[in-house]
């Protein structure tokens, strides 16, 4: 049974809820997108000015089962897995557990040693150099190997020598974020898992996010879906995620995302100048911005509006979580297709059309 307080948290989004509006200049686009791309399913949904006003699900979530998308089906977040792990070791950061220029190694010693130290901001902010997936190792993107633990799961890239001296190369690597999950577990004293469930996700009410192991929320996931060359909807590779569970491996929905960008904005998962260091661009040593902050990609609008997101693609999935801060506007777009690549251009205009701008 929850607590109180616990139920307090979720009362607010309730509350939004019950103002939400209808946008069919938003349904029809996404519906565009569906029959443009043949998208098999999707779920969006639209937070502005602390209400979520909009939220729809299209389509089929299994084809072959004949299940539709409904509005609380958990999707691979795939990258967005990223901003959730960022935020839980910004939390420890404030409670003074890691300091960002810390070595990994202090709080995961399972990593082997390397040429050069790598700091806890160079992974967050994938300039760390470690590698990201193998194109010539099939195996390596498209993993069937179960990983127990994420201590356990950096045997898949551990041994491998860097690919640029940390500091010196933006390297986009998901592995680099298999480290900061270890270094949560080595500063929290606990399961990586375990301290964003008590510090994230109860906190921000994300009933149904979960890691991609087959349990809980994502055992009613979507059935993830590719296109051919010739155009065919089959299903997508198999993927165990357990190799990547901090980087790309949850499981979430359109609500809970939007309430972990609520929580964001109302500052109760960490405080306003961590937010703003981490949505602040990288440096590489010379000089050069990377436009990645710490565990977001960050733009500007051709508006010249401030754009603080993060797409996430693998198997079976592409998505976006889509933050205008200035404008407390969130939106995020989940489908179960493969190698989308409208999810910008798409989340800009969906801000247009709410914002009547």
């Amino acid at each position: 049974m929850r607590s109180a307080r616990q139920f307090l948290l979720f009362l607010p989004i309730l509350a939004l809820l019950a103002h939400a509006q209808d946008y069919p200049g938003l349904g029809a686009m996404l519906d565009s997108e569906k029959a443009k791309f043949n998208i098999p399913g999707y779920a969006a949904a639209v937070y502005y000015k602390g209400e979520i006003l909009w939220a729809k699900a299209g389509g089929m979530a299994d084809l072959r089962k004949n299940i539709p998308v409904k509005r609380d089906t958990p999707f691979r977040l795939a990258s967005i897995s990223k901003p959730i792990s960022a935020v839980g070791l910004l939390q420890l950061m404030e409670s003074r557990r890691v300091a960002l220029d810390d070595d990994v190694r202090k709080y995961c010693p399972a990593f082997p040693a390397k040429n050069y130290p790598i700091t806890l901001a160079q992974l967050l902010g994938h300039m760390g150099g470690i590698r990201h997936y193998k194109e010539s190792d099939p195996t390596d993107m498209n993993n069937t190997t179960r990983f127990g633990s994420v201590i356990d799961s950096l045997r898949k890239f551990s041994r491998d020598p860097l690919e640029a001296e940390p500091g010196t190369k933006y390297v986009y690597t998901t592995y680099g974020y298999s480290l900061i999950g270890c270094a949560i577990e080595g500063a929290a004293g606990m399961p990586y898992e375990k301290w964003i469930e008590d510090n994230i996700l109860t906190s921000a009410g994300m009933r149904n996010t979960a890691p991609d192991t087959g349990r809980g929320p994502s055992s009613r996931r979507s059935q993830g879906y590719r296109k051919t060359a010739s155009g065919t909807i089959v299903d997508c590779a198999y993927s165990d995620n357990s190799a990547k569970i901090p980087g790309g491996g949850w499981v979430s929905t359109v609500d809970d995302l939007l309430r972990f960008a609520d929580a964001l904005f109302k500052q109760r998962l960490i405080k306003p100048e961590t937010m703003e260091r981490m949505w602040t661009s990288g440096k590489l040593r010379s000089g050069k911005l990377t436009g990645y902050g710490l565990g977001w990609s960050l733009s500007r609008s051709p508006e010249g509006d401030r754009e603080i997101y993060h797409t996430g693609g693998q198997q079976g999935a592409s998505t976006i979580l889509y933050l205008r801060p200035e404008q407390q506007f969130a939106f995020v777009w989940l489908t179960n297709l493969e190698a989308l690549e409208n999810r910008l251009p798409v989340s800009r205009s969906a801000y247009k059309i709410v914002s009547g701008k």
